[in-house]
């Protein structure tokens, strides 16, 4: 029988990894691709692209779901931390609520501000700037997850 801390912590890496991916698509082409339209149109498509993001209910069943595997993840790690693995499991759950945690607090905040008109250029800098920290944690909070698997 599947242990299943072992079984939510797969599915959470799974979903860490495609959580960094996403993120990782837009820093490298999407924003640079709406940052190459201009700044009146940059700021209208990613209005757009913003307002979608909050009505997306696959985007959100990824996004939110794969926090809460996390979460999950690294509650049962935290409780069982003298077994092996538990370590790499806790580390990786934590890196894979980086991106729900940045979110929050940096990348709504940053899209609220380009509503109320932040100028394109110091908007796309500082909100890719986090995006590349949504990328990156989530994507070695996958890999760490995994290994915390195979110790298992």
């Amino acid at each position: 029988m599947p242990n299943p801390v072992v079984t939510l912590a797969t599915v959470a890496a799974i979903a860490a990894a495609a959580v960094g991916g996403l993120f990782y698509a837009f820093s490298t082409f999407v924003m640079r691709g709406l940052d190459r339209t201009g700044p009146d149109a940059a700021a209208t498509a990613m209005r757009g692209i913003n307002a979608e993001a909050q009505a997306n209910a696959p985007f959100l069943m990824l996004f939110l779901g794969s926090a809460l595997v996390a979460l999950v993840v690294g509650i049962a790690a935290l409780r069982q931390i003298r077994l092996p693995g538990s370590g790499w499991l806790l580390a990786g759950a934590v890196l894979a609520l980086v991106p729900l945690v940045v979110t929050v607090a940096v990348n709504v905040p940053l899209n609220d501000r380009l509503a109320a008109s932040l100028p394109w250029q110091e908007y796309h800098r500082i909100w890719t700037l986090w995006n590349h920290v949504r990328s990156v944690a989530p994507l070695i909070g996958s890999a760490s997850m995994l290994i915390g698997v195979r110790l298992r």
